[in-house]
């Protein structure tokens, strides 16, 4: 495995695992927050965590929420919003092999915030299938760019009960991070390095993510909710002002 100390300082580390694991039982649970609040922080601390490793802790923690409720998961609707998922993922990985790494992270964090905007909408789509297939074409080219791909789709399951909206999301996480790590791996973004430096990162996340199961039935989701959009355009932010001011 890649010596993490000789890529990220301790203290970077140590920063990002705390993130990492806040973020995991933010993800946990509401059913989203994992990568709206942890991508644009980890871009500050060290670019080198996204997209790559952060999809990568992405895929890891969605099958864990996929195992833990199983009976949510809504399956016909999920075919639906990978089908869309497929063509724009490609898209974003042949944008990220080209644009200046200035100009990507001023996208990634406009991304970011256009996340927050759509998880804000008070618009009321329902799961069905064209609306699922046009939260999955927009969510692959967030989630390939990003490793933020979930607001679309949170925004069409958020009427459905707790349970279905994390399991959901979960699947639907799982199968389109590998459809966008797999878009990432052809133009070169993605291989055995970004892996390794996930795997540095999966203790922590699958301790966040422990913690969040007796949480998620206590939790009011509205609180949680709040907590995670916050974060998360508070990051942007910073983000944006950084990469404008560089």
């Amino acid at each position: 495995m890649t010596d993490l100390t000789m890529i990220i300082p301790l203290t970077e580390w140590i920063a990002a695992s705390l993130l990492i694991a806040v973020s995991a039982c933010l993800q946990g649970v509401s059913g989203i927050g994992f990568g709206m609040v942890a991508a644009p922080i980890l871009a500050i601390i060290h670019p080198e965590l996204v997209p790559g490793p952060m999809l990568f802790l992405g895929l890891v923690i969605a099958v864990m929420a996929v195992l833990r409720e199983p009976a949510g998961l809504d399956r016909r609707g999920l075919a639906f919003a990978l089908a869309g998922r497929l063509p724009t993922s490609i898209l974003a990985a042949i944008l990220i092999g080209v644009l200046p790494v200035k100009a990507l992270g001023i996208v990634f964090a406009a991304i970011i915030l256009g996340g927050v905007a759509l998880s804000l909408a008070r618009v009321r789509l329902g799961p069905t299938p064209g609306t699922l297939l046009g939260a999955g074409l927009l969510s692959g080219f967030m989630g390939t760019i990003t490793s933020v791909g979930l607001p679309p789709v949170a925004l069409v399951y958020q009427g459905v009960p707790a349970p279905t909206l994390r399991a959901t999301i979960g699947g639907y996480l799982a199968i389109g991070t590998v459809i966008s790590i797999a878009a990432l791996a052809t133009v070169g973004r993605f291989g055995v390095h970004d892996m390794a430096l996930g795997l540095w990162l999966v203790v922590p996340m699958s301790l966040g993510f422990w913690v969040s199961t007796p949480l998620a039935r206590r939790m009011p989701q509205r609180m949680v909710r709040i907590a995670v959009l916050g974060l998360s355009a508070a990051a942007a932010l910073i983000l944006l002002a950084r990469q404008l001011a560089a």
